[in-house]
């Protein structure tokens, strides 16, 4: 029998043990009591606790190997971000391990399912996945359900002609809304923007954090433009001086949305050309397990990330929305669920998702409508 592990799946000071017993998340089966807490980390740690109380030496000792032996076998099936500090229950003699692992796998389920805040996020699942992984590393239970689909436009025939354009030298700056409009744009253009010299001439904008990495993942290459506040707003701001001398824009953006950027560039002096480089479809028929949970209250909080999403996840869930807390990205968000008569609890203090984990672990939540959001 193997006991060991890296130290780094152990718990191994008296602060750990301590913050693991002061979160007051605990569960227990006739063989051990199993007491949890988030750590931050993507794996769980092991702490022990085997008083004198559950027997002699030679009793401890074997407790010691049974649980080191039961976890190190689990490691692979429990969730990360968890700290598990596990007291063997006295008056009890275990001798299977597979008795212990069983206990083990069973109370972290538990604790899991009846503990740990459920947070559901409705974006596409590859969108989601970054989000996910560090929700569940702070100790989030995390489900996935997405409320719109993402579709090429229904015809490519105004990218093209954009794309011929920009090679003739017709714009001076390329606007982007999202990371789905830059990975929509490039896919079209292909190999061209990248061996054309043109490319260099033009100066791209982005209106958050996230479309710009999704354009360095794409070229290489920074945004000329990416505004300290992410909105449509925030980067016609940034961009009026050149509107007013008269610059050409091509704003890349989705099917639906505001035209608040267009009308603000154009009455600053610019010529704004706007194109769809993708469909924002909404999907309709939930996950009736998600339905299911949200109905008996077991999810926690549902992120919001678009006014789109916004209405869409209103037209999915209805009144079973008012049984949860609903968290949003941006004040623009929250004015539309707001109008939609589902205004959030919480708002991200910057819309973007880093914002948003932000405001799910509370230091990051903001005013809305001039009234303090209340904790969940």
């Amino acid at each position: 029998m193997d006991h060991r592990f890296p130290k780094s799946f152990r718990l191994c000071c008296t602060g750990q043990f301590q913050n693991v017993f002061a979160a007051r998340c605990s569960a227990a089966d006739h063989a051990i009591i199993l007491f949890a807490a988030p750590n931050k980390l993507p794996h769980c740690r092991l702490g022990l606790s085997v008083s004198r109380k559950i027997g002699n030496a030679v009793c401890r000792n074997r407790w010691k190997r049974l649980i080191r032996e039961a976890f190190r076998i689990s490691r692979s099936e429990l969730p990360g971000g968890l700290d598990l500090v596990v007291v063997p229950q006295r008056n009890v003699d275990v001798h299977s391990v597979t008795h212990v692992e069983k206990s083990l796998q069973r109370l972290v389920k538990k604790i899991i399912t009846r503990r740990m805040p459920t947070v559901l996020l409705t974006r596409a699942e590859h969108q989601a996945e970054p989000a996910k992984t560090e929700l569940t590393a702070l100790g989030f239970r995390v489900l996935l359900q997405p409320t719109i689909d993402i579709l090429s436009p229904e015809s490519w025939e105004e990218t093209d002609n954009a794309l011929q354009r920009i090679q003739q030298g017709e714009f001076d700056w390329l606007i982007f809304s999202s990371r789905n409009g830059v990975h929509s744009f490039f896919e079209r253009a292909g190999d061209v923007w990248q061996t054309d010299a043109w490319q260099a001439n033009i100066r791209i904008a982005t209106v958050g954090s996230g479309s710009e990495e999704a354009l360095y993942q794409r070229l290489g290459r920074h945004a000329d433009v990416v505004p300290p506040t992410f909105t449509a707003e925030g980067v016609a701001e940034a961009l009026l001086a050149e509107a007013e001398q008269c610059k050409r824009f091509l704003h890349l953006r989705a099917s639906r949305g505001r035209d608040v950027l267009k009308r603000l560039l154009t009455e600053a002096g610019g010529h704004v050309t706007e194109i769809a480089v993708y469909r924002s479809v909404d999907l309709t028929q939930p996950d009736p397990q998600i339905v299911e949970q949200m109905r008996q209250g077991k999810i926690d909080y549902v992120t919001v990330t678009s006014s789109a999403i916004a209405g869409s996840l209103v037209n999915m869930f209805g009144e079973l929305l008012r049984q949860t807390s609903l968290v949003s990205i941006s004040p623009i968000t929250s004015q539309t669920l707001c109008r939609l008569g589902f205004p959030p609890h919480r708002e991200a203090a910057e819309a973007s998702m880093t914002g948003l984990v932000n405001a799910l672990k509370n230091n990051g939540s903001r005013k809305v409508s001039g009234l303090e959001l209340p904790a969940h």
